[in-house]
């Protein structure tokens, strides 16, 4: 899985309550993340140079929408699945009313 292995992607993953993604979702994760470790961005990163206190408050900044992103995955992930569970209810009352 590119740069990082599965347990360690799993691991982000279920810290943030992300443990049953998709596996399209968990690519994209898997994606985003090496970005930011390219470049030095994730949080067990201490290897980040700031020339200034304004380039580190711009990267707390960064880190910030990324945690906040992570939430809204959480929450569309539910989403998904409460979908998922009412278009089941509906098709199988469907089915019992066309028998």
């Amino acid at each position: 899985m590119g740069i990082f292995n599965n347990n360690k992607i799993q691991g982000i993953l279920a810290d943030r309550g992300l443990d049953e993604v998709s596996e399209e979702t968990s690519a994209q994760i898997e994606a985003i993340l090496g970005g930011l470790q390219r470049h030095g961005l994730l949080r067990e990163n201490t290897h980040v140079d700031f020339n200034d206190k304004s380039n580190e408050i711009k990267i707390e900044f960064l880190r910030a929408l990324v945690e906040q992103n992570w939430i809204l995955v959480a929450q569309n992930e539910q989403i998904i699945a409460c979908l998922k569970e009412i278009k089941d209810s509906v098709n199988s009352s469907a089915n019992r009313f066309s028998d």
